[in-house]
């Protein structure tokens, strides 16, 4: 589902690493650990996607609490399919935007040398089709230890709910990000309510009826 190219500048294909936790839900601060790496510094990349609907002719996708942790080298690309342009706005003290135009449908905006913080990232632009995909990946390059250890965290709490893809030097993962159980509490909850008020509404119905047989009777 999610395609990555992987280019390693300062680890060779070496060593292993771990999700922790290892079936994380939405809002889980994520930590990659890495052991039995060799060279200086590792990549590490998250790769997520996500569909977004048209309406109007525009797109629009919002991300909350996007928090870039410290590192070398931080930056990050996001790909929409099926459009007519991108902008990628992102709010540090004032808004920031990059544009760029489609090309048979298909617009990137990368930015480099992100520096550590939060940040709210609106992405939108115009398209003629129903839908959008977005691909947004994320990069840093990671300090290896002596002893060939790095530790990297990242917080999922913007990130949907689904399959993503992690990469580590040139080793992939795909992983599936769960939702939060108060998503899915709210939405039995709204079910609940969308049933309850099904049934006072045939009950408001029959009462209704009941009182127009009355009244011909009388």
């Amino acid at each position: 589902m999610l395609l990555c190219i992987i280019l390693s500048h300062g680890a060779v294909a070496s060593g292993s690493w771990e999700l922790i936790p290892a079936n994380p839900v939405v809002g889980d601060v994520m930590e990659i650990r890495g052991t039995g790496f060799e060279g200086e510094s590792t990549d590490v990349l998250i790769t997520f996607e996500k569909e977004v609907q048209v309406v109007d002719g525009r797109y629009e996708y919002l991300l909350e609490d996007v928090r870039i942790p410290s590192g070398f080298d931080n930056r990050f690309t996001v790909q929409a399919t099926g459009v007519d342009d991108l902008n990628v706005r992102v709010k540090m003290l004032l808004w920031i935007t990059k544009t760029a135009e489609a090309k048979d449908g298909v617009a990137t905006v990368s930015q480099a040398g992100v520096p550590p913080g939060t940040y709210k990232i609106r992405i939108d632009g115009k398209s003629d089709a129903p839908s959008v995909k977005l691909k947004i990946t994320a990069f840093q390059e990671m300090e290896v230890d002596s002893e060939g250890s790095f530790s990297y965290t990242y917080d999922s709490k913007s990130m949907p709910s689904g399959s993503f893809e992690v990469n580590v030097g040139s080793i992939a993962k795909q992983v599936e990000l769960q939702p939060a159980a108060g998503n899915i509490e709210g939405d039995a909850e709204k079910d609940f309510k969308s049933e309850k008020m099904w049934v006072a509404g045939i009950l408001a119905v029959l009462i209704l009826f009941v009182a127009y047989l009355r009244r011909r009777k009388s």
